[in-house]
């Protein structure tokens, strides 16, 4: 799990760049990302690419309007995999009885903390929020329920960020834990790379920076609708391309905003978004 751990504040840099723009998709002005951090992401991908990629800052919004549309329709828990340096729940107005989990591992979340204290802001969610600390290559779902997640209730699951750095077995393991702790009617929202990314002619500098850095990306879905129903999900997925520009057999959700022309760039057919729930 150190290469999540490694790219979070990369991550956190993407959405900066995005919260920046006056036409910005995604609004996040807790960002915590460090000056090296920006400093890597720019070298690393931007420098390379001539852009940082939009696949970052549209599933952060997606995500948000995921989870808006879960609270409104009844659902009062949330758990975050791998979590990150992510402040969702503290941007988006959740219902007071809803439960949002973030899990990650204990070294990350105690820098997440350090960093919103320095930003000398008092951050109240407007839900409950409890920190889970647990690896999730390891025995994490009783540490979740000691938090309070009740698997008789629907959930719902967010998992950005995490499958494309596990190992093929290790990703169905996680996504057959979530599953086997999913109430009936509970969500998952997650990203996966398609394979075709990882012999991109154009992509291929990045690869090797990233794997100079140790990032590895260690499995990918050409399917993942098929994937997931596989594991018992009902799924829809979608490239960044396909919601800049939908087409007819693969529209978008009702719930997703419409996603700017300016999100289609070189790279934008080979990252999967994807929703499903359980029956």
């Amino acid at each position: 799990m150190q290469t999540i751990n490694s790219t979070a504040g990369w991550t956190a840099a993407a959405r900066e760049l995005e919260n920046a723009r006056e036409d910005r998709f995604l609004a996040d002005p807790l960002t915590l990302c460090t000056e090296a951090e920006r400093r890597q992401w720019h070298d690393v991908v931007v420098s390379v690419l001539g852009y940082s990629p939009p696949v970052v800052s549209v599933r952060a919004r997606l995500g948000d309007e995921v989870v808006r549309a879960a609270a409104a329709d009844g659902i009062r828990q949330v758990v975050s995999l791998a979590a990150g340096l992510e402040s969702r729940v503290f941007r988006l107005d959740l219902p007071a009885d809803l439960l949002y989990m973030e899990v990650d591992l204990p070294a990350l979340l105690e820098a997440r903390s350090e960093r919103l204290a320095r930003a000398g802001r008092s951050l109240r969610p407007t839900c409950r929020r409890a920190e889970v600390s647990a690896d999730l290559s390891k025995d994490w779902n009783g540490p979740l329920e000691d938090a309070g997640f009740d698997p008789r209730a629907r959930t719902m699951w967010v998992v950005e960020g995490l499958l494309p750095y596990l190992e093929a077995d290790v990703c169905r393991t996680l996504l057959r834990t979530v599953r086997d702790l999913s109430a009936p009617g509970s969500r998952l929202w997650c990203d996966h790379i398609h394979p075709d990314v990882l012999t991109a002619e154009h992509y291929a500098p990045v690869l090797e920076r990233l794997e100079e850095l140790g990032v590895l990306w260690a499995s990918s879905w050409p399917d993942p609708v098929a994937q997931l129903k596989a594991g018992g999900w009902e799924a829809g997925a979608w490239t960044v391309k396909d919601l800049a520009y939908p087409r007819p057999g693969n529209p978008p959700a009702v719930w997703m905003p419409p996603v700017p022309a300016r999100a289609d760039t070189s790279d934008s057919g080979y990252h999967w978004l994807i929703s499903a729930r359980t029956d």
